[in-house]
């Protein structure tokens, strides 16, 4: 699943040299192209709220919801709809993506953020219905299983604390595995920890996330965590150990 046997020699030290740079309100050693004079203090929390686990072993409550919710500005949203987000995660996205399209990648925007319990509800229902018309002849047991590879349950997706953000491309507006051939996903995969997010759902992942390759969803838990979390090639789970 991880590539460590690649990585982890060459990282370790520099893993020690950008951390020392990476606590509160210090931005770690990165080129940036945009001005971070207003997201630095966002990026850099390290409060453990950040690292809420929920999944499918850890589910959250029916009211649970982030204290502070901020929406990304519209003109960084597919076709300027609202998404919204925990407030410094709101702020780590907008760094995110406008330093995206400083780079290049102006076709990158954000689709979904913070979802409540009931709204989960309905898109679990949905794609539950879904299966079943696409497989007439599966048990509704069987068509459940199905939607639980790619979604989650009510309570059990992390879109309900406010901290994740799917990304798309305006060219492509679907949330596929297609988004991974975009060259905008290669750069985020080495550089989205230096905002405080990591790519959530990784590639080959399933059995530790309990959730299949998802190229799209990043998570933010904060630069520090999130370097740690890149430099060592673990999932969240793996890390919350």
């Amino acid at each position: 699943m991880h590539k460590k046997s690649v990585r982890i020699a060459v990282a370790a030290l520099a893993l020690t040299a950008l951390l020392s740079s990476c606590g509160r309100g210090k931005l770690p050693q990165y080129d940036y192209e945009i001005d971070m004079k207003d997201y630095k203090s966002a990026v850099t929390v390290t409060d453990k709220a950040y690292l809420i686990l929920v999944n499918k072993q850890n589910p959250c409550g029916e009211d649970y919801a982030p204290e502070n919710i901020s929406a990304v500005p519209s003109e960084l949203t597919l076709y300027g709809k609202e998404v919204k987000l925990e407030a410094n995660a709101a702020l780590a996205a907008e760094a995110l993506i406008l330093e995206l399209h400083a780079r290049g990648y102006t076709d990158i925007v954000a689709t979904s953020g913070y979802r409540d319990y009931a709204y989960q509800q309905i898109l679990f229902n949905t794609y539950l219905g879904n299966e079943m018309a696409k497989h007439p002849g599966w048990t509704q047991d069987q068509c459940e299983a199905e939607v639980l590879s790619y979604s989650a349950r009510p309570g059990e997706s992390e879109h309900q604390t406010g901290l994740c953000v799917d990304l798309i491309s305006i060219n492509h507006p679907s949330l596929d595995e297609s988004f991974a051939q975009n060259a905008a996903y290669e750069w985020l995969t080495e550089n989205a920890h230096f905002f405080g997010f990591i790519l959530r759902y990784p590639e080959d992942g399933e059995a530790v996330t309990g959730y299949s390759y998802e190229p799209w969803h990043y998570r933010f838990v904060g630069v520090k965590a999130a370097t740690e979390i890149y430099e060592k090639d673990v999932t969240l789970e793996e890390y919350s150990k």
